[in-house]
């Protein structure tokens, strides 16, 4: 899990990056648009965006920033791949990250998909934009990280279950407690039983072979003379 968390790490920090220079891919996505005579439809797959890659960006700032959006939907893809090797068939994630799936898929549509609170990356955006242009594909990687934090957390909790039925298992299926078994070998089978019910006093171990000190332990108490029960 230390690489897994790892991974997550880079995918976080490139995600924080990204998100800096939001404006700057809506200034891209703009201008691509515009390039491609598509400007009343909005950007509702990822198919689209490495479309305007591919045959409308122009400048380099555009590619750069189209790319590493591309580049981090296909890496989180993959890390949804290498989590589901993870999966713990007794507690699957399985619908969180085949979400994360559906989603980063080239032509899912994500038309109505929007990040809501804590993220604000909609908020930034005017009305108009958040409604009909770029509320969807702003709000994709936010939404598809927070589903495979949830993933993670599955596995995790799966992976520490595992661990403890498995110690739990090899203490029930276990012989005798080393130390009980220390105390009871060569020993009577009679002995044995008394010394694990400790019903009797531990004198009687040395007293039961001495017929004067049997006598000894059990003479009534000494009375004064001429005294008797009740007076």
């Amino acid at each position: 899990m230390n690489e897994v968390k790892a991974s997550l790490r880079d995918l976080e920090q490139r995600f924080i990056l990204f998100r800096q220079q939001q404006f700057i891919f809506i200034a891209a996505l703009d201008r691509t648009r515009e390039n491609a005579h598509d400007k009343t439809r909005p950007v509702s797959t990822i198919a689209q965006v490495q479309n305007y890659l591919d045959h409308y960006c122009n400048n380099t700032t555009d590619r750069r920033i189209l790319s590493m959006f591309l580049d981090l939907c296909r890496d989180m893809s993959q890390f949804c791949d290498k989590l589901q090797e993870l999966n713990p068939y007794s507690c699957s994630p399985h619908d969180v990250l085949e979400k994360c799936k559906v989603l980063l898929s080239c032509n899912n549509d994500m038309t109505n998909l929007r990040a809501k609170y804590p993220h604000d990356e909609v908020n930034h955006l005017s009305c108009e934009e958040s409604k009909n242009h770029y509320g969807a594909v702003i709000s994709l990687l936010p939404i598809v990280l927070d589903y495979i934090k949830d993933g993670i957390g599955i596995i995790e909790r799966a992976q520490y279950e595992a661990v403890r039925n498995n110690r739990y298992a090899m203490f029930c299926g276990g012989n005798q407690h080393p130390v009980q078994s220390k105390i009871t070998e060569g020993r009577p089978q009679k002995i044995t039983a008394k010394m694990q019910t400790e019903t009797c006093d531990p004198r009687e171990w040395n007293i039961s072979k001495n017929p004067r000190a049997r006598r000894a332990f059990y003479k009534p108490p000494w009375k004064p003379a001429g005294h008797t029960n009740g007076l």
